[in-house]
């Protein structure tokens, strides 16, 4: 209970005028500014241990610190098994992504009650989250002249830490080359450098996995932040 406390904002204590001891060393694992403060109203994503998207919903904080999420779009929730474990995804207010593991204390179709709150490190677990894509890109092969000679390829899947991809150009193990997306509509495309750690023909093409080297720690929020919604877009055109 001590730690699903200190998820929400509250009023720092009056400081005490006794010496404080040193924190235990346990505690350095997990710095305290980097607990995420959770608030009513925050839109938080709602998936399986495997990273399924299961909906979007918004999350309430109800007397005595108790956690609860009720849908985005007023529909109804499924139902889910007593202590069903899940992940609950979301982003702060200064942008930066985080995911706590949960528990389903109890279910109905309005809402969620969520306990056995665990953080993690958004830093270790940024990259974790893998989404189908199926979307056409582009690829420089000389990563000093980005805009000459583009070769079409197609991204099978991306996460904030590389991505699978699809072409019929054949590149080395560890060669360097830069990937041109858009991964949403209407939002600015991204360059990213991408080192090949292995390959496989498919057909034709060649199947590639790929890292990406270099990438600013504010331009993977980003891709993470469109990820997210190409997850939800994919989503919801399977519901319509």
């Amino acid at each position: 209970m001590s730690f699903f406390k200190s998820l929400f904002k509250s009023t720092p204590p009056a400081p005490s005028p006794k010496p404080q001891e040193p924190p235990p060393k346990e505690a350095e694992t997990q710095p305290a500014q980097e607990i995420p403060e959770l608030y009513s109203g925050m839109k938080i994503e709602i998936l399986s241990p495997h990273n399924n998207l299961l909906f979007v919903g918004v999350l309430y904080i109800r007397s005595g610190g108790v956690l609860e999420i009720g849908s985005e779009t007023n529909a109804q929730l499924p139902i889910a098994d007593y202590q069903q474990e899940i992940k609950l995804r979301g982003f702060q207010k200064n942008s930066q992504a985080f995911t706590l593991n949960g528990t389903v204390a109890k279910s109905s179709p309005e809402f969620w009650r969520i306990e056995n709150l665990k953080f993690l490190q958004s830093k270790d677990s940024r990259a974790f989250f893998r989404q189908n894509a199926n979307v056409k890109a582009e690829i420089s092969p000389d990563v000093h002249y980005r805009g000459k000679d583009k070769i079409p390829c197609k991204i099978l899947d991306i996460s904030a830490g590389g991505a699978r991809i699809l072409c019929m150009q054949e590149f080395q193990d560890g060669s360097l080359f830069v990937l041109h997306v858009s991964l949403v509509e209407d939002e600015e495309p991204f360059s990213m450098t991408c080192q090949v750690r292995h390959a496989a023909e498919v057909g034709r093409d060649i199947e590639y996995g790929c890292q990406f080297v270099g990438l600013p720690e504010k331009e993977q929020e980003r891709l993470l932040q469109s990820i997210f919604t190409l997850q939800r877009k994919i989503l919801q055109s399977r519901r319509d």
